[in-house]
């Protein structure tokens, strides 16, 4: 039997989550459908994820900035979409909302909609060889999520930090089983961003008898100073800590962030979703989140234990949960100085250390002998995108001196860790 590291994007993560299943072979493997799919009573475009579960040999490394790898999209880059799928959802009156693969694995709706009270909801999938479908799921209740505040908070591992707490208001109907999904943004700031940075032209690393190329530094055309990420959760947030007297959820934290995390270290503002959801996708999240947070008692999560509401007409076999749920959104905006009001600002997440060497090196095909015990030179680099420009090296920095000073790129240009486009929501 092989222990394969799947990757469960279902949506209360939104990102990677590894969960570790036992499965025969790797041809077995490919044969699980992995269904991320949740429908809302937001009226709005309706995503459908599915994939295909696949072996992964190490996403922790791949997931780090690496100076000497160029960066990759690891979510895109590691999951096996399943293309050309036909993807619908009925409901009870016998409507059928159609959805269309937007791009690979990724099935939107084709008209907006919204789940409605009282009305039932199940999903049909049909793929090459099989066909799914999911229990007749509906909206048990809702309430409203009123407050979001943040506060210095310990963790239970005695880490310093903020946590960010909610109070709701229940509406009508069950709302005992609640789930909360986050989107976080932050701003980022280059530390060592300058207004030049270099320019690679006519670069011929192979040349004899000496390489040619022509090195410039130009303006900067382009943002690269301040940037913005967004990051979805990654954890099962769950309301198991029990409604209050009322029946409402008060000085509940969602999110705690340790005061040490760049994230908090400019501005930062998280978005939450409270989904009001029924007892069977709790036990299904619950289930999910104690798999993947308890490795002293799971050590393996075989997929038939961790069972859903979706199943396949041919006997194959499917992970995922098909959830409809009421929802209720609020956004929230924090500086660290609004927390921690005169205290240090968190590091940058990278060594920014100012480094040089020599701008060029010797031909790629030049076949005698060298002994060269310099950094790799500034053109290589410059090539390969992993610095940005900083200064003139009047300091006489490094082993091998070079003519300019430069810093690893993310040093330099934030667009290496976010977009330089502001969000249309944000508000300095």
């Amino acid at each position: 039997m092989n222990r394969i590291i799947a990757i469960l994007g279902l949506p209360l993560l939104s990102c990677v989550e590894e969960v570790e299943v036992l499965i025969a072979s790797d041809a077995e493997a490919q044969d699980v459908l992995v269904v991320e799919a949740m429908l809302t009573d937001e009226l709005k475009f309706h995503e459908i994820t599915l994939s295909r579960l696949d072996t992964v040999l190490d996403l922790e490394v791949d997931s780090i900035f690496n100076p000497f790898l160029p960066t990759r999209d690891i979510e895109r880059d590691l999951v096996p979409y399943e293309e050309n799928a036909v993807v619908t959802i009925e409901d009870s009156n016998g409507t059928t909302y159609d959805f269309v693969e937007a791009e690979a694995g990724r099935y939107l709706s084709v008209n907006q909609f919204a789940a409605q009270p009282g009305i039932g909801y199940r999903l049909r999938i049909s793929t090459d060889n099989d066909a799914f479908s999911s229990d007749e799921m509906r909206i048990e209740g809702s309430a409203t999520l009123e407050n979001i505040y943040a506060e210095p908070t310990v963790s239970g591992t005695g880490v310093e930090g903020v946590g960010i707490f909610i109070d709701n208001q229940r509406v009508d109907g069950d709302t005992q089983n609640i789930r909360f999904t986050y989107d976080e943004t932050y701003k980022i700031v280059a530390p060592r961003w300058v207004p030049d940075e270099y320019l690679l032209t006519d670069y011929d690393p192979c040349a004899l008898p000496v390489v040619t190329y022509t090195l410039e530094r130009i303006p900067r055309e382009e943002e690269a100073r301040v940037c913005f990420r967004t990051e979805a959760s990654n954890t099962v947030v769950l309301n198991d800590t029990g409604l209050g007297a009322d029946n409402n959820l008060e000085r509940f934290m969602v999110r705690f962030i340790s005061k040490e995390n760049y994230i908090i270290a400019n501005r930062y503002s998280i978005e939450i979703q409270q989904l009001t959801t029924s007892p069977e996708a709790f036990g299904f999240y619950e289930l999910l989140r104690n798999f993947s947070q308890n490795e002293s008692v799971f050590s393996q999560v075989q997929p038939g234990l961790l069972e859903g509401n979706i199943t396949s007409g041919n006997g194959g076999t499917v992970i995922g949960f098909f959830e409809v749920a009421s929802q209720s959104k609020r956004r929230f905006f924090f500086n660290f100085e609004d927390v921690f009001p005169g205290e240090p600002l968190p590091e940058y997440p990278i060594d920014c250390s100012l480094r040089s060497s020599p701008e060029s090196h010797i031909s790629f095909c030049f076949t005698g002998e060298v002994m060269d015990d310099c950094p790799q030179s500034v053109i290589e680099q410059v090539d390969l995108d992993m610095i940005t420009y900083y200064s003139p090296n009047t300091l006489d920095i490094g082993l091998c001196p070079g003519p300019d000073i430069y810093v690893v790129k993310p040093c330099g240009d934030c667009r290496v860790w976010g977009s330089n486009v502001v969000p249309e929501f944000w508000i300095d």
